[in-house]
């Protein structure tokens, strides 16, 4: 599903943290992959430079020097400090920053990565902090050991296994360089094949329970399969970015779609409505191709964003006819197939029924969906479509995701170079959709607050499917999250599953520490669709440099949940925006010029400065200082985290709020504390 935003209604637009990139560049590590099947994989133990390094004994002292040894029987009992054993080891000898020479010696973990470079800034900001206190998913709490204090192993007896392959990140430069957590969260339903029809609940003994090798109809991830092999044909130079489609496929420059280009149809600006009827409208598969290939525009290509499946049906047409194959078997043989996805597939066969979910009563049929693609244009092409048709289970899903993080590759297969998934990571259309509209790579949805929610950031994808499927990348947090559902079971009317996604993702951001642990003993406001919050405090100004400090934390859906700032000088009746700066460790600073606040916030917590001042110059008396956080009716991100507010006169401190008189005086209407 699309989940196209508009551009932001009239006004003044808000101040997004941050400037919003448009273009990233590819960096590679020197260090290779150590796939489970590459060359690395000979040695039983991995290569010579992993195993740790041979134990170093001291020399004996002599041995008028040795104390005579009692016999075990007369050892003091362990249970006193004279009876704890000491060990016949020398003491390691500690190398610099706590770690031993064997674990100094271990390289990095290897794999191409990609990392951002932000186009606004000439210097990129660091990686980011990560937070030392981490939530695992069932909301347990696990103290991490700071790497300047971790104890060196002993050496191992016996050879030690292979080091497991840690996935690397697409986007390296923002990844916390020691986070902890690494979450992949699989929502399912209990039952996947519930009701008869439309109404009929099947007997309980007759229903099929949902399990983790359950297979799924992903509908519309479906895309990410046909946008892969697109652009394995622009690697190999069959084709471009820049064709014209037509010059591929002749029969599309009817109804004047002569100038529509791949890349129009990849980022769904080409022009073409976003659905036509295939399945009842046609008699045979040639006439609803060509229905696809002759359809009308709605309007001018690069103009506008529609989210269209007729241009995904076109580009699995283009890639059928570059490779001579179908694109089922295309997508086996080159993607799938490599990768070890061995349950992926269109048309599943009928002896997997039994694993697969169930969705829709459909009238047309007038029977359930059962082991073959819900979608009614993809079910009439054969079964097999660019926009629709994949089969597959989360496990399958989870490797096809780490494939895009590590770069292009996974288990030792090769699908795309790292160019390439940089590229299809990258937003084509924000000069299209404007602020707080939809973003698109070649293929992937980016920045999708309906769906990443918690997760939400300029670089997270990927896409959603009809049929209730979700799959979110965080390369930020190295995170894949995979939902699969049968919400359209047994209509598409009985249930959504957005609140779901949305939910699944902002408790994956929680369990990862998102939010900077400085600002969590804070106000926190904006986890609420539709409401309004208010902070407010007073303040008796001498009127000489009044300003107001604050520790904030935001991660607010752009351009539709707003946090303002605005002071009043008459008790309350008037209010006015309060202009400031934000200011963090390694980041750029941020001008509020309106005192409005909106976007993912880069993850850090900030230092707001916001001087007490007016026209006439500084406020003076007794004044009152608002932070109020609207939020719309649906989709929202983590929400906005207030620490510590302060109103200074130079270098006197006439509010604290940590103080607790002064944190007793603080009006808050929808912000709560934590506890």
């Amino acid at each position: 599903m699309g989940g196209a935003r508009g551009s932001r209604p009239g006004g003044a637009e808000p101040v997004c943290l941050p400037v919003r990139p448009a273009e990233t560049e590819v960096r590679r590590h020197r260090g290779r992959p150590r796939p489970r099947d590459g060359p690395d994989a000979k040695e039983p133990h991995g290569p010579a430079r992993h195993r740790p390094a041979p134990r170093r004994s001291a020399p004996p002292r002599p041995a008028r020097h040795r104390p005579a040894r009692p016999h075990p029987a007369h050892r003091p009992r362990s249970g006193s400090p004279r009876g704890l054993r000491r060990s016949r080891r020398p003491p390691r000898r500690r190398a610099r920053h706590g770690r031993s020479r064997a674990a100094q010696g271990a390289p990095r973990e290897a794999g191409r990565r990609l990392r951002p470079r932000l186009a606004a800034r000439r210097t990129p900001p660091p990686p980011l902090e990560p937070a030392r206190l981490l939530e695992d998913a069932r909301g347990r709490r696990a103290r991490r050991r700071r790497p300047g204090r971790r104890r060196a192993r002993p050496a191992a007896r016996h050879p030690p296994r292979r080091p497991r392959q840690r996935p690397a990140p697409l986007l390296r430069r923002h990844a916390p360089d020691r986070l902890a957590a690494r979450h992949r969260l699989r929502a399912r339903r209990r039952v996947r094949a519930r009701w008869q029809d439309a109404s009929t609940e099947s007997p309980e003994a007759e229903r099929i329970p949902a399990r983790t090798d359950t297979i799924y109809d992903l509908a519309s991830i479906s895309k990410i399969f046909t946008a892969t092999a697109v652009m394995r044909d622009v690697e190999a130079g069959l084709l471009a970015l820049e064709d014209r489609v037509a010059d591929h496929l002749p029969r599309f420059a009817e109804n004047g779609k002569g100038e529509v280009t791949v890349q129009h149809l990849l980022t769904h600006v080409g022009g073409l409505p976003a659905f036509i009827n295939l399945y009842s409208a046609f008699p045979d598969i040639p006439s609803r191709i060509d229905a696809v290939l002759t359809v009308a525009p709605s309007t001018p290509p690069g103009t506008k964003y529609v989210y269209s499946d007729l241009g995904l049906i076109t580009l699995g047409l283009i890639v059928e006819k570059l490779s001579g194959q179908s694109l089922d078997a295309y997508v086996r043989e080159h993607i799938t197939g490599p990768l070890g996805m061995d349950e992926t597939m269109y048309n599943p066969p009928a002896e997997l029924k039994a694993r697969i979910a169930a969705t829709e009563y459909v009238e047309h049929y007038g029977r359930l969906v059962h082991g073959h693609v819900h979608d009614e244009n993809a079910y009439s092409l054969g079964g097999v479509a660019g926009h629709a048709g994949v089969f597959s289970t989360a496990r399958d899903l989870a490797v096809f995701a780490q494939m895009f993080l590590h770069g292009g590759i996974y288990g030792g297969a090769r699908i795309l170079q790292p160019d390439t998934v940089e590229s299809m990571f990258t937003d084509r259309i924000a000069e299209i959709t404007g602020v707080g509209g939809a973003r698109r790579g070649l293929g992937p949805e980016l920045e999708a607050w309906f769906y990443h929610a918690g997760l939400t950031s300029p670089y997270s994808g990927v896409h959603t499917g009809f049929t209730g499927t979700s799959l979110v990348i965080d390369p930020l947090t190295e995170t894949v999250v995979v939902s699969l559902t049968n919400s359209v079971h047994p209509t598409r009317e009985w249930s959504t599953t957005s609140v779901t996604r949305r939910e699944v993702s902002t408790c994956v951001a929680h369990a990862l520490g998102i939010v900077p642990e400085s600002v969590r003993s804070g106000w926190r406001a904006g986890d609420r669709d539709a409401a309004t919050a208010t902070l407010e405090i007073s303040a008796d100004l001498p009127g000489r440099e009044p300003v107001l400090e604050v520790e904030l934390f935001a991660h607010l859906e752009t351009a539709y949940d707003l946090l303002v700032l605005e002071v009043s000088a008459d008790g309350g009746e008037s209010w006015k925006p309060l202009p400031g700066r934000l200011t963090a460790r390694h980041q750029e600073p941020v001008e509020i010029p309106d005192g409005t606040i909106t976007g993912w916030g880069r993850r850090v917590a900030w230092t707001g400065t916001f001087p007490l001042v007016d026209a006439s110059g500084p406020l003076s008396g007794e004044v009152q200082v608002r932070l109020a956080l609207t939020t719309d009716g649906s989709t929202r991100g983590l929400g906005a985290w207030v620490g510590r507010p302060r109103v200074l006169d130079r270098r006197q401190v006439l509010v604290d709020t940590d103080r607790p008189g002064d944190r007793d005086a603080v009006v808050a209407d929808g912000w709560s504390l934590p506890g």
